[in-house]
């Protein structure tokens, strides 16, 4: 009977980027104590940053009562120090780099720019065709005091909260639950727990559960996908960075998480057509990564 060597052995591309976690130490505990730690961060600096408008507010505080751009600032403020948790728990209980979190070899800035500069194209591409079907509920709105102070703001920490969230999500729980369960346990469970973290947002209140919660597990699993088929966090990041990016400057909609002075107001809501143009947008992205997984890909 023949017999492969190790190197004929065919390795599942996924499982590259679960291997960087063998660098370091991986016990069930370490995995349990890391996360508290980022969620006692979390909490304890996004009280800390309530706290004292709180106080002076009241309980119903919001951007109406502060201004756009210190609720915003307030909401983010915390992400910063995720992240300092994740890396201090794979410092001192992993014993692994952080750089495991982001892939193997150098960092391609290059292919987190292609992606998120795709996805900007497809999500302009399809509030396009909305606003040709619905002429008027696209409305352009610019004011330089009040557009530019938000936009600072977001340019410094959108990017920190996307890449707290990415680190977390789709690198550190990813890797976990890839060693602990596989596939399917490594793109399923980060995906379910990214999207239970919105179930709160207003704009699930306001449009139902099943008119908007599709759009956020659809993109935690597209995100977890882009991870673990190109062996890295870059694809993720800069999809995910876009998308953030694209919905606080450029569009934006009633009973929206974060409330924004976006360059264009949609002034009724589809949420079904939307679903339908974020799933379209997502198979698009897909099938032009897949085209050139040559140039995404780590793993060929």
């Amino acid at each position: 009977m023949d017999s492969k060597t190790p190197d004929e052995i065919k390795v599942p591309d996924w499982l590259h980027y679960i291997a960087l976690t063998e660098s370091g130490k991986n016990e069930w505990w370490r995995y349990v104590l890391t996360m508290a730690l980022v969620i006692w961060f979390v909490f304890t600096f996004a009280l800390a940053t309530l706290a004292p408008l709180i106080l002076k507010y009241g309980a119903t505080v919001g951007a109406q009562q502060v201004g756009e751009p210190l609720w915003l600032a307030v909401n983010l403020a915390p992400f910063p120090f995720a992240i300092l948790a994740l890396w201090l728990g794979l410092r001192f209980l992993h014993h692994r780099p952080f750089k495991s979190l982001l892939g193997a070899g150098r960092f391609r800035w290059e292919n987190l720019a292609l992606a998120g500069g795709l996805w900007l194209f497809l999500a302009s591409l399809g509030d396009l065709g909305l606003s040709i079907f619905q002429p008027g509920n696209y409305s352009f709105s610019f004011t330089l005091a009040r557009f530019l102070p938000y936009a600072v703001v977001v340019v410094l920490l959108i990017p920190l909260q996307i890449g707290a969230e990415e680190l977390v999500f789709r690198g550190y729980l990813t890797q976990g639950f890839g060693r602990l369960g596989g596939f399917w346990l490594a793109w399923l469970l980060p995906t379910l727990l990214f999207g239970s973290l919105h179930i709160a947002n207003p704009e699930v209140g306001e449009y139902g559960f099943w008119l908007t919660m599709p759009s956020y597990l659809g993109i935690g699993l597209l995100l977890g996908w882009l991870t673990l088929k190109s062996g890295g966090l870059e694809l993720a990041l800069g999809v995910h960075l876009a998308n953030n990016l694209y919905s606080t400057l450029l569009v934006t909609f009633p009973s929206s998480a974060l409330p924004s002075p976006a360059l264009w107001q949609i002034q009724t809501l589809n949420p079904l057509a939307s679903q339908v143009l974020f799933f379209i947008a997502s198979l698009v992205f897909v099938a032009i990564i897949l085209r050139f997984r040559k140039k995404f890909f780590t793993i060929q």
